[in-house]
């Protein structure tokens, strides 16, 4: 009886043990390496090289789970190619497949199996022979990523082969898992720096100083953020001719987006009062810009005052804002100064009317302000604060300075919401005469 049969079968089993041996030693080498990396593209070249010679496959590709869910991504693709940022939307394909069932799919021979496509192929000029796609799972069980593999050298992918990935697919789990919490501090923290920047600037586009004080009056603003970036504006600064320019402005929405159109209105508002004297002109032109540059569904309220400190008159125009409020020393009372026309940056071509001139006699207060103060709501039903309660806290603190009428509004607003952060952004403009001697 001949031992040929016997050696042979003893030479496979040989060459299978040491293939396994060479697959446990590759994996503990992957798990050492891998958890060396936070960098998803070295992580993905990683994982890749580790797979593809285990198995002995050809090529190969291992994508990413988007943070959204909705699709699946790779910075590499097979062996000696270019690197390229490759996007498949969960379900398409078949590794987008396995992404959304989280179900293998081992395909012997590609050709034969309607889920292949054969059009990459055709591009690259690779014959695709056969195909294992295997889920990268985390500890909970949910789908991180996908492993693909084309063309095992040796003829079809095996069980063995599948073993291999799920058994890799643990501490990839686990570095995917720390090198997308890696990613998203370093994207943090970029952020809060650019945020960091933009709140720079937009603190830089404020008055220098909270405070103007040009005889016998005296103009304090505030500005608080309920995000990043602030979408309201204040403004005063003395013209050519000694009178004082002020404006409130309230961009529509909050954040970056707002902020930049706060940003525009400003420098459109300071450059047209250096040219034009007609004040409706003025908000008429600005309107006509911004009008151009606004997305869909943006606009701006704005209230634009000149005073002339040598008469106490105040010329003002209102597009779609919050009545400012008068009061009157001598009465007691208030008065609301009314839109004169609709919001800014809608619609072109919109002609902007003044209001009737009033004047600040003697000690009379005023403030400007935006509707984070007066649709502040309350804890539980959520009642507004409203224009009423404003005029009373005006009325309450008028004898003071603009500044300490600016935080008593401040604290009113903080005290009635019970302390909870800002729904909107708050900002007020408080003016003052000073009393005769």
């Amino acid at each position: 009886m001949s031992a040929e049969p016997d050696v042979a079968r003893l030479s496979a089993e040989n060459a299978r043990l040491a293939r396994e041996l060479a697959r446990q030693k590759s994996l503990v080498e992957a798990s050492q390496t891998l958890h060396g990396t936070l960098e998803e593209e070295e992580l993905l070249r990683i994982l890749l090289t580790t797979a593809s010679k285990a198995v002995d496959a050809e090529r190969g590709t291992v994508y990413l789970k988007s943070d959204d869910g909705k699709e699946i991504w790779s910075r590499v693709v097979a062996a000696g190619g270019q690197p390229l940022v490759i996007r498949l939307p969960l379900g398409r394909g078949i590794a987008g497949a396995v992404a959304q069932t989280g179900e293998l799919i081992r395909i012997d021979d590609a050709y034969q199996d309607p889920r292949f496509d054969p059009s990459t192929d055709k591009r690259s000029g690779f014959r695709t022979r056969s195909i294992l796609c295997a889920p990268i799972r985390n500890r909970a069980g949910q789908v991180v990523g996908v492993f693909q593999l084309l063309n095992r050298r040796g003829g079809p992918f095996e069980a063995q082969d599948v073993e291999f990935l799920e058994a890799l697919s643990v501490d990839a789990a686990l570095a995917i898992e720390n090198a997308t919490l890696h990613r998203r501090s370093l994207e943090k923290e970029r952020q809060d720096r650019e945020i960091l920047v933009a709140q720079g600037i937009q603190r830089a586009l404020l008055p220098a100083s909270g405070e103007l004080e040009v005889a016998p009056f005296t103009l304090y603003g505030a500005n608080e953020l309920c995000e990043d970036a602030s979408g309201d504006y204040y403004d005063f600064f003395p013209l050519e001719d000694g009178r004082i320019l002020v404006a409130v402005g309230d961009v529509s929405g909050h954040g970056l987006g707002s902020a930049l159109v706060m940003a525009e209105a400003r420098a459109l508002l300071r450059a047209f009062t250096r040219t034009l004297t007609d004040l409706a002109q003025v908000v008429t032109f600005l309107n006509e810009f911004l009008a151009k540059d606004m997305t869909q569904g943006k606009f701006m309220t704005m209230f634009v005052g000149i005073l002339d400190p040598a008469t106490g008159r105040l010329e003002w125009c209102s597009a779609g804002h919050n009545p400012p409020f008068l009061h009157r020393a001598a009465s007691g009372t208030s008065v609301g100064l009314d839109s004169t026309g609709p919001v800014l940056g809608v619609i072109a071509g919109i002609p902007y009317g003044r209001g009737d001139d009033v004047v600040l006699e003697p000690g009379d207060a005023m403030i400007v302000y935006t509707d984070g103060v007066t649709e502040a709501p309350a804890p539980g039903a959520g009642e507004l604060l409203g224009e009423e309660r404003l005029q009373a806290v005006l009325a309450r603190h008028a004898a003071g300075t603009p500044q300490a009428i600016v935080e008593a509004v401040r604290a009113a607003v903080h005290a009635w919401t019970g302390g909870a952060k800002n729904r909107d952004d708050v900002t007020l403009v408080a003016i003052r005469r000073a009393p005769t001697a």
